[in-house]
């Protein structure tokens, strides 16, 4: 745990986020967060270590950046420049420089762990645009199959056909007996028949499901056909996949407040809450109102949200308080 430094010497930018643009909320989030990771620090020093020593192979760093890449995309908001050294730019018109890129690169520079808002502009603005697999595969929500999957679809429906065919005659073996004429008869304590849903041609495969469907285009409008597969859609969708949270709902400032906790976190860390208003009044400003220790415990509740990869038992670097809470 390093020591801790008296508040008035704590950096604005490691506390107050009253500034930073909604467009930045979220890779403001993950970086500030990241930095509260002993963990991810230690990433970050072995990347340098390693680049300065040639960049061979090394197992160990490679299993540790691929457990920061488990959150995926978002990673690369304070993933992209661990192996530059601090300062050191992506985007240079030096030609000799180490990690020399084209001029038009991304903005990007080994300046991790250092405060969000202390990189420049441009730099912040890329990192703050977290690509999805929408982006990078280029997915639209509906298309045409390409002829090939109905081979698949035939091939599962097929399977799954016998299956059930398999299953209703071990039932009946099991369960039933025939007469003399070869009618079945049901036992008395014989159990329902197994009963199947409806068979879904279809077949799933990475973010999505290839279907074969019948559509009557000389029957209805194309509003009629629309409004008909919006309802099928809410129907169909498989309960194993929900509907994306982060789809259709402003939790903007549910980051900004996340934000706002760690914010608190830090303060207590440095201070103790009894003295905070004389020490940091402009910190008192902004957050007097709030339940400190409750907003504290949020933002370790957020620290473990955010990078689920991390043992439980890894507290934020900033987690004990001044008054010696550390719990």
């Amino acid at each position: 745990m390093p020591r801790s430094t008296p508040v008035e010497d704590l950096n604005p930018h490691d506390w107050n986020f009253e500034t930073v643009p909604d467009a930045e909320l979220v890779g403001c989030c993950y970086w500030e967060f990241a930095r509260e990771s002993a963990f991810i620090r230690d990433v970050r020093r072995r990347c340098l270590e390693n680049w300065r020593a040639g960049g061979k192979w090394d197992l160990a760093l490679h299993t540790d950046t691929q457990k920061l890449e488990s959150i995926e995309y978002r990673a690369e908001v304070f993933l992209r420049g661990f192996f530059f050294e601090p300062g050191e730019a992506y985007q240079s018109a030096n030609p000799n420089a180490p990690h020399y890129r084209h001029p038009d690169a991304p903005p990007i520079t080994g300046s991790f762990p250092s405060p969000w808002q202390s990189l420049s502009e441009p730099e912040r603005q890329t990192r703050a645009r977290i690509q999805t697999d929408v982006d990078q595969l280029q997915i639209v929500p509906i298309k045409l199959s390409h002829w090939a999957w109905a081979k698949e679809i035939a091939r599962e429906c097929q399977r799954a056909t016998d299956e059930r065919h398999e299953q209703r005659l071990a039932w009946e073996k099991r369960y039933l007996k025939r007469d003399k004429k070869g009618h079945l008869d049901q036992l008395p304590e014989a159990p329902a028949a197994p009963e199947f849903k409806e068979l879904r041609p279809g077949t799933r495969w990475g973010v999505g499901e290839t279907l074969l469907v019948d559509i009557a285009w000389n029957c209805f409008t194309n509003d009629e056909i629309t409004n008909y597969f919006r309802k099928w859609v809410q129907r169909a969708r498989p309960k194993e996949i929900p509907v994306p949270d982060d789809k259709g709902r402003n939790k903007l400032r549910d980051w900004r407040v996340a934000l706002e906790r760690l914010g608190i976190m830090r303060l207590l860390h440095h201070c103790r809450l009894r003295d905070i208003a004389g020490n940091c009044p402009e910190g008192w400003r902004i957050y007097g109102r709030r339940e400190w220790y409750k907003e504290r415990k949020r933002a370790g509740e957020m620290f473990h949200r955010l990078f689920p990869f991390l043992p439980r038992s890894e507290r934020p670097l900033n987690w004990e308080t001044k008054g010696g809470r550390s719990r």
